[in-house]
């Protein structure tokens, strides 16, 4: 029998994608009816099938299991534990497993076990490059660490997965006979909207952290640009004390009408949010290499699941995720954004034309897809 596990460190309930990506990531297997265990940290106490639904908006499968571990220290990676004695129980009952993690702090534990059991194929999905440090803001000794860590463990898997094409270029050029795949993370599938009703609510979305390298500065340029357009640019990220700030410099630039701000939601909630309330996503990713080559910008794939059109930066790293389906503009000019979100509020076929692109894209990007392309690069498809 083939089995597949996905071990996540953070917490369950964890505001932000990392959390809910590696659920998604999970749940694609189990649509393939693959009987799949997703292991995570606890988090604190809940009823984890309702906040599969109301939370994640997922519908439970009989193909999924989620674990949750609690840590009887901080530090102590007991989820990683506890999913290595599951993986031990299906590999002497003789099962086939794949195991993907993000972790590379899980990767030496198993690698151990796979010494051992051939039918076990390590999986590591790599969000970030630390083969060179040349690139890095810090390089101090976490990234040494990393560095060193990356050297002596990737090699040994059975399957890199990379988010770009430029981040596999950059691990091939040192492991050349390494299975390395490039995906994009995935998209959800909504039902279509009035696009004209749509349209008329003239709403801008803004996804994330509220960081400057994320394009969160950037964001108070367009908003003055817009601020006697009757459009409204709502951003959902961070916490409550971060967005009282952020609320009170919108005001004291007198753009409350036109700026708005709003904590973290759950996925459930921001779905029903961009279904319903939203005209057109933003991605301002700022120009560094990391926004450049290394991220896959999980805000541009929650607007394509929604049929959204997209106003992104012009870098490898959206045009990858969005190909003819965004809107580019430079990441340093703000009057660019604000011309090409008027084009498409003030004129309905511009609007319609994008919104059915973005609703053609995600059908490429569905997760159940990237499934299928993992178990191929491990020739199980």
């Amino acid at each position: 029998m083939l089995r597949v596990v996905w071990i996540n460190k953070s917490k369950w309930l964890k505001p932000g994608p990392i959390v809910y990506m590696g659920l998604l990531n999970a749940m694609s297997f189990a649509q393939h009816k693959i009987a799949t265990d997703y292991f995570v940290a606890s988090g604190d106490d809940s009823e984890t099938e309702q906040d599969l639904q109301h939370f994640y908006g997922l519908e439970p499968s009989s193909y999924l299991s989620i674990y949750r571990v609690k840590e009887t220290r901080p530090g102590a990676r007991d989820v990683y534990q506890q999913a290595i004695l599951k993986i031990e129980e299906y590999l002497h009952s003789g099962d086939h497993v794949i195991v993907l993690t993000r972790e590379l702090g899980a990767l030496s534990r198993l690698l151990k076990i796979k010494k051992k059991n051939p039918s076990l194929k390590v999986v590591y999905e790599s969000h970030d490059y630390y083969l060179n440090r040349a690139h890095l803001p810090k390089q101090g000794f976490s990234a040494l660490r990393r560095q060193w860590a990356e050297r002596l463990l990737i090699p040994k898997v059975d399957g890199l997965i990379c988010l770009t094409e430029h981040q596999r270029a950059l691990y091939q050029q040192f492991w050349n006979k390494l299975p390395i795949v490039a995906l994009s993370l995935g998209c959800l599938k909504f039902k279509h909207q009035n696009l004209e009703q749509r349209r008329s609510k003239r709403r801008v979305a803004y996804i994330g952290h509220l960081h400057g390298y994320k394009g969160s500065d950037f964001i108070y340029d367009v908003a003055k640009l817009l601020k006697h357009k009757n459009i409204t640019l709502s951003c959902y990220g961070g916490h409550e004390k971060q967005v009282l700030q952020l609320r009170g410099e919108a005001r004291e630039l007198g753009l409350e009408d036109v700026l708005k701000f709003d904590a973290f939601v759950s996925p459930a909630e921001l779905h029903r949010i961009l279904d319903q309330d939203v005209s057109i996503g933003l991605v301002p990713l700022q120009d560094t290499f990391y926004s450049r080559y290394l991220t896959c910008p999980v805000k541009a794939l929650d607007f394509l699941s929604h049929g959204l059109p997209v106003v992104a930066s012009d870098l490898p790293s959206t045009r990858e995720v969005l190909r003819e389906t965004g809107l580019y503009c430079s990441s340093r000019n703000a009057t660019e954004f604000a011309e090409a979100i008027e084009q498409l509020l003030d004129h309905s076929q511009n609007y319609q034309s994008a919104s059915k692109l973005s609703y053609r894209r995600s059908l490429q990007l569905q997760w159940y897809l990237r499934a299928e392309k993992i178990l191929r690069l491990l020739n199980l498809h």
